[in-house]
């Protein structure tokens, strides 16, 4: 793939036409004399933006409220076969190619087909991801070699470079989903560890759980003993009434004999009572008084006597008249009570050998209420031998994968150390002096980090190295050509922004021998400061010809006409 030109609806934009090999330069010109303005804001970056936005990036809010009405254009080769993509600031949801309207995500998958060899299936890894690394956008871009995309996940970040690289991102994306599956054994640990989530399934103490089981096993058999020796009785509710009935009549029978038998025992005791005196008694009382007593009292005392002894009599006579009525009555209510207590017996002995429909309901309700306890408990109870199980497999697959990991990285010794050569040749044309190189170690970490790759020049944390360590990675990853057919370089002026001018110009030198020999493109926006500094550290001949005569576009502060869109707007186009 290489760029062609970008173009606008609007006459006002001014329109990129890169050179189709070679060197490629958009000038930042700085032509006023007002300090208040500056060439950091005349359209370079927002080309970068445009062409990503033109490659399927994501709908850009400012774009369409600041832009409306603009139609954007990007003219590219991919092999021999030229396309040119359309997409409007109005409805970014879609883009036309060739004439073709696509979604945004069925025009990256159709990009992603024709420049990279992605195997069906792979994760984090995408067209949007890989053409970043040979258009770096964004302040973020340029931090580090081998960060391009503002917030991208260490994992994404990693399979996306070592696919560039050439090696196994099987690898990584395994052990990604081992440490993923870590991350959810420790969040199960959590869970049942947690008294809310205990208290869900029932228990609290992990070593009373089996004690448990058993306990609600034992009370389940139980349960379905009876309910399997249970009959129904359909008439239980009628005999049970008749059972009550019987149990109340016997209960006021027994009443009546407690009160018949307390009837007769009072009677006993009457007829104990004797007169409290006789007649002698009298006599004898009034002679120890010396008490001469008359005829006529004498007889009048016996007289009482005779009418007393035939009034208890009478009395005597009455209480056992009255005893022996009550005495057969008690007989009768005993032989009622009887009878009852049979019937009641029988009753009850029907009812005990069987049950009514509710009763039955009741026990079935009681059974599956105690076989949902038991299921949960089960299920908790599963959980933690889950947990341990894949807590153990999991580690014996961590350790499996570092082994696999270092025996690959063995094998693939040859495609490391092309990438090293590759790396080296181009730090070598910047310090012939400093040791460098790409290192790719198995990181053995429980984490999801699978390699360590480290871009390496000595002394590395000197002014400007970082940048040329950024100039040669792109290069060796342009130029390494592991699984792509991209054929070109697009560099912000920010790769510049702290190397000396001989660093340039051997920047220059070396994208210009590249092109040549393998016919790429490398696109870079520059600052006049840059263009002027390198007049000093090139003789005119190699200036004009790496510099001045690769100018494709002049754009300066002198007025917005001057600049990219050839209007006045303030676009946060990173958003």
């Amino acid at each position: 793939m290489r760029l062609i030109e970008l173009r606008a609806n609007k006459d006002s934009f001014h329109t990129v036409r890169f050179n189709p090999n070679g060197i490629s330069i958009i000038a930042a010109i700085k032509e006023t004399t007002d300090q208040r303005k500056t060439y950091n804001s005349v359209g370079k970056s927002l080309t970068v933006s445009l062409i990503h936005f033109c490659l399927g990036s994501n709908s850009n809010r400012e774009f369409e409220t600041k832009l409306n009405g603009w139609i954007f254009y990007l003219d590219f080769q991919i092999g021999d076969k030229k396309y040119f993509a359309v997409r409007s600031t109005a409805n970014q949801r879609e883009i036309e190619l060739n004439g073709e309207k696509y979604t945004i995500k069925e025009y990256n998958k159709y990009l992603e087909k024709e420049l990279f060899r992605i195997k069906e299936n792979s994760k984090f890894i995408s067209f949007r991801g890989l053409i970043s690394r040979f258009i770096r956008y964004g302040d973020d871009s340029y931090i580090t070699n081998d960060r391009y995309i503002k917030n991208e996940k260490p994992v994404t970040n990693l399979i996306n470079n070592s696919f560039l690289l050439g090696l196994d991102t099987d690898l990584i994306l395994k052990k990604a989903e081992l440490k993923e599956k870590e991350n959810n054994i420790s969040e199960l640990k959590k869970q049942l560890n947690n008294p809310e989530f205990k208290a869900i399934f029932g228990t609290e103490n992990k070593k009373d759980l089996e004690i448990k089981i058993v306990e609600l096993e034992t009370i389940i058999k139980r349960y379905k003993k009876s309910i399997d020796e249970f009959v129904i009785a359909e008439d239980y509710d009628a005999i049970r009434k008749e059972a009550d009935k019987i149990s109340y009549e016997l209960k006021q029978e027994k009443n009546k004999a407690t009160k018949f038998s307390i009837v007769i025992s009072n009677i006993n005791k009457s007829l104990e009572i004797q007169p409290d005196i006789s007649k002698e008694q009298i006599l004898k009382l009034y002679q120890e008084a010396k008490i001469e007593l008359g005829e006529m009292v004498i007889k009048k005392l016996s007289d009482l006597e005779k009418f007393n002894s035939q009034l208890l009599d009478n009395r005597t006579k009455k209480l056992i008249e009255e005893k022996r009525t009550f005495e057969n009555q008690l007989a009768e209510t005993n032989k009622t009570i009887s009878k009852l207590g049979k019937m009641e017996d029988e009753k009850l002995q029907y009812l005990k050998s069987t049950g009514a429909l509710e009763d039955y309901t009741k026990l079935n309700q009681a059974l599956s209420d105690n076989e949902k306890k038991l299921h949960t408990l089960n299920q908790y109870r599963k959980l933690t031998v889950d947990y341990k199980l894949a807590f153990e497999e999991n580690k014996k697959d961590f350790t499996n994968e570092n082994i696999v990991t270092n025996k690959y990285l063995e094998d693939a010794e040859e495609v490391i150390k092309d990438n090293i050569v590759l790396f080296k040749s181009f730090v070598e044309k910047f310090y012939s002096e400093k040791n460098s190189g790409i290192t790719i170690d198995n990181n053995d970490g429980k984490n999801s980090i699978r390699y360590d790759i480290k871009a390496k020049i000595q002394d590395d944390a000197g002014n400007a190295v970082n940048e040329v360590k950024i100039f040669c990675f792109d290069w060796t990853i342009l130029k390494a050509k592991h699984n792509h057919n991209v054929d070109f370089i697009f560099h912000d002026s920010k790769i510049t922004a702290d190397m000396d001018p001989r660093q340039i110009k051997t920047m220059f030198e070396i994208a210009n021998e590249e092109c040549s020999t393998n016919n790429f493109q490398y696109i870079i926006s520059l600052n006049q400061s840059v263009i002027d500094g390198l007049k000093a550290e090139m003789e005119a001949e190699q200036h004009k010809k790496l510099i001045l005569d690769n100018i494709k576009l002049t754009l300066s502060d002198k007025s917005p006409e001057e600049k990219l869109l050839g209007i006045q707007v303030d676009l946060d186009y990173d958003k």
